[in-house]
This record gives structure tokens, sequence and C-alpha cells, in this order.
């Protein structure tokens, strides 16, 4: 076995802790950076002469000093990449895990290259001279990665699901054609994978549905992702101490799959529900002085989050899962809009309520709609309106806006007054986050659409830093609904 002996266990020693190995190649990258590519007439002849030894060692040393100095000398290295390519890829194959592990790595550092190599730059445009070269590498590069994906060694595990995940997210839509022996990959990744390494491989998971963009909205995909990922949770159960990490993985599949995920999507709902009912009842208690009962606010967060991420990825699909639900989705969100003292909670839920709202199930939180709008206006109160609490303040505003969308005026109307002057406030604030004034702006919009008469007073006041935030907004259907609103209010006071 190549990992017997001491030689073995130094590799696992050398991979795990900073050394003087480390600190070297740190070096060689902080020294590309300075001195760019005069560095390479030093370099570059003991490079091609380490990666032919025999000896890994020298083979590990050339490779990862070529990882190294990849983004100080880019310009410098370009004209070499397709032999050095050529040259690195063998080492996939190499009988060291730390030769392998360290290829994993120095590819990724050339991701960016491979991909301007393979593919047009942006949408509608050529292909450049080289794609019949890039997609060879591509062919090579990602085939080697996924092989050592489902290696025996942990740390080539991890190093191939890290070069991975920089793979994806350089290629974005691109990764396309490679989707089917990745998911394959990183499905077996997940149900081999102990622990740590799991890690590794939610990330990713979570970066090529995040960018791979409508092919992998497909039941195929998820088929190879979801049940390895539920797999995890049934059998580590709501008390697993990486729950947050694997729950956000789910969330980010379920949106990155949109109606991939509706095979799936009643027993998901239904279990994070319950988890975040779990949890909220266990907040109680804890307020009651019952002591330890092992409440966890970062779990109600996650299953919120998941919940988000149906509604988001199913749309109006969702609606069957929320009308089963319903009593008890309008508990678990009232209790998280009015969270004291966490703004994650608050947080993820007004995301929650808006992404409800949006998918077309707002009637179903109906009877709930004055506890929730109430607690958003408390927290775009000036008071809140500061770093720690950014987040909450931008989704309230945001499920403020949608709810005036999704609700008729008549039901509107009682929040308007409330909501109105908390985002005007908002906007005549100076220094204020931009997205969270494009927020009040937007919002204020949607309210003025369904009950201009409310807002009218002061308007001549407000236009200004209303245009102001409205001007910055990129054109969509939430710029259309704004303005709307504004001209509602100007035919209501032609004179401003």
């Amino acid at each position: 076995e190549e990992e017997d002996g001491e030689e073995g266990e130094e590799e696992e020693e050398d991979a795990a802790q900073w050394n003087l190995r480390k600190s070297s190649a740190n070096g060689l990258d902080v020294m590309s950076n300075v001195f760019g590519d005069e560095l390479l007439a030093m370099i570059l002849p003991i490079v091609e002469q380490r990666l032919r030894d025999p000896n890994w060692r020298l083979r590990e040393s050339a490779i990862l000093a070529i990882g190294a100095v990849s983004e100080g000398c880019t310009a410098g290295l370009t004209p070499f990449l397709p032999q050095l390519i050529e040259f690195l890829l063998p080492g996939l194959e190499d009988p060291r895990p730390m030769v392998r592990s360290t290829t994993c790595w120095t590819l990724s550092r050339f991701s960016r290259w491979v991909v301007q190599l393979a593919f047009a730059p942006g949408p509608n445009q050529p292909p450049p001279a080289t794609a019949e070269q890039g997609k060879d590498f591509m062919n090579k590069i990602l085939a080697g990665l996924l092989r050592r994906v489902v290696d025996h060694n942990k740390h080539v595990q991890a190093a191939a699901c890290g070069a991975l995940a920089t793979l994806e997210s350089e290629a974005r839509a691109d990764i396309a054609p490679w989707l089917a022996p990745i998911v394959s990959a990183l499905g077996q990744a997940m149900n081999n994978y102990q622990r740590k390494n799991l890690r590794c491989a939610f990330d990713a998971v979570s970066s090529l549905v995040e960018n791979a963009g409508d092919a992998i909205r497909t039941q195929e995909c998820g088929a190879a992702l979801l049940p390895p990922l539920l797999a995890k949770w049934e059998a580590g159960g709501d008390a697993q101490p990486d729950l947050y990490q694997l729950l956000e993985c789910v969330t980010s599949v379920v949106i990155g799959l949109g109606l991939g995920c509706q095979d799936y999507a009643a027993p998901m709902f239904s279990r994070a529900l319950a988890l975040a009912q779990h949890q909220l009842t266990l907040r109680e208690a804890t307020a009651r002085g019952a002591g330890d009962v092992g409440y966890e606010a970062d779990h109600v967060i996650c299953s919120l989050d998941l919940l988000s991420g149906l509604a988001d990825g199913l749309g109006a699909g969702v609606e069957v899962l929320v009308a089963a639900n319903a009593a008890v989705l309008r508990e678990v969100i009232v209790a998280s809009c009015s969270d004291a003292h966490s703004p994650g909670v608050r947080r993820s839920a007004f995301a929650l309520v808006g992404d409800i709202a949006k998918s077309g199930c707002g009637q179903h939180v109906r009877h709930g709609l004055a506890q929730i709008m109430e607690c958003a206006a408390v927290n775009l109160q000036p008071n809140m309106v500061s770093a720690y609490n950014m987040s909450v303040c931008n989704n309230a505003c945001w499920s403020a806006g949608e709810i005036a969308a999704a609700f008729p005026p008549e039901e509107v109307a009682p929040f308007v007054a409330p909501l109105a002057s908390a985002f005007v406030a908002i906007l005549q604030m100076t220094m204020i986050q931009r997205s969270l004034g494009e927020n009040a702006a937007i919002a204020l919009g949607r309210l003025a659409m369904k009950c201009p008469e409310q807002i009218s007073a002061g308007f001549g006041e407000l236009s200004a830093p209303w245009c102001a935030a409205l001007r910055r907004l990129r054109d969509g259907a939430e710029k259309e609904q704004a303005f709307a609103g504004l001209v509602r209010l100007l035919q209501l006071h032609p004179a401003g």
C-alpha cells in the first residue's frame, strides 16, 4: 500500500500542517506578485527539470512552485501553459497522494485560462480560435479531477473538491456538457466521505448548482445530488454537529434545481418545518427558565432558508406544500420574525415571507399578516438600521414590497402608514447602504401602487431621494413597479 510506512505517515502530517514547504510556496507567491514575470527566468528551468525527476518529492515541489507563481506570473506563463498542462495532468495519477493533491490545486489555479481558451467570453459571441484545444483540456482536467474526487486518500479528495469548485465557478453555464459525470462523482463522494471532507463535497456541490445555470434544472441531476444529501440528514438526525452546513448545501441544490427537485420537495418541506417548530419550542422553554434545553438558532435559520429555497425553486409549485402546512408555517414565521435576540433568524424569516408572497402563496399567511408587517416596521426603525441588523432591514423591506404586490389594496392599507414612514426615513438617511435604499424605494413604489392616497403627505420632499434611489436600479419588473407607484402619486399631486 502506498501510504504504509514512515513515508506515508510523513505525507499525511505534511498535508495537515503548516510547514517550511508551504511557507516557501507562500513566499514564491508573494515574490511573483512583486517581481512578476522576472521570476520565471529563475524558476522555470528548475521546474522543467524537476517535473521529469523520478523522485516524487522533487516532482511535487515543481508542481507546487508552478501553482504558487501562477497568479503573479500569468502573462509570462501564458505561452507555456499548453505544455505545462500536459506536464501536470499525469500528476493526477501519481502513486503518491501528495503529488496528486498538489496537482489538483495547481491545475485549479489555471482554471480561468482554460475556460478562456475553450469558450466564448459572453453570450452571442463567437467561440475563440482555441476552442478545440481548450475543450480538450477541459475534458482531460475534469476527467482527472473527478477520478480524484473519489480517490481513497482524504487529502486528495479535499484538494480535488476544491479544484472542481474553482473550475465550476470559472466555467459557469459552460460546464453543462460535463454535468452528468460531475453529479455522479459528487453523489458518490457524498455517500462515501467522512465528516471532515463532506464539507469539501458540499462546497463543490453548491458551486456547481449556483453556477451551472438552467442545464442543471433536471430530475436526473436532482436524483444524483439530493438522495445522498437527504440520506445524510436522515442518518445524522437533527442534532448532528454539521446540520447547518448540510442544510445550507441542500438549500443551494433546491434553488439551483428548481422544478428538478420536486420529487423530493414534500418530505424536505415537512421536515424543515418540523425542525423550525421544534427549535422555536425549545427557545420558548429557554425563555421560561427551563435551562439549557438544546435550542440552536442556527437550526432555525437553516430550516427557514430551506423553506425559502423550496419556495424560490418551485415557484407556484410550492403552493400545495404551503397550503398543507399553512397553520404551522404561519406560527413559525410569526415566531421567527419577532425573535428578539437573533438577527439571523429574523433575516431568514423575512426572506421566507417574501418568497412565499412572490410564489403566489401569500393567502396562506394572511392571518399572520398584521404581526408580520408590524415586525417588519419595527425592524426598519432608525435605531434598527445598523450594520449588525442590515440584512434584516434589507429582507424586511423586500418582503414588505412583495406582500404589497401580492395582496389587494384593502388588505395592504392597514400597514401602509408605519411602513411608508420607515421607507421614507431610510431614503432620507445619508450614507445608507445602497441595497437598503433600493429595496426601500421599490417597496415604497409598490405600496404607492396599491394605496397612493395614504402616502401622498409630504410627497414633494420625498420625491428627490426616491428618484435618486430608483435611477440606480437595473431595468426589470421591480423598477417598473416602483416607478408605477411614483407615477400614481404624481397623478394625485401633479404640482409635487
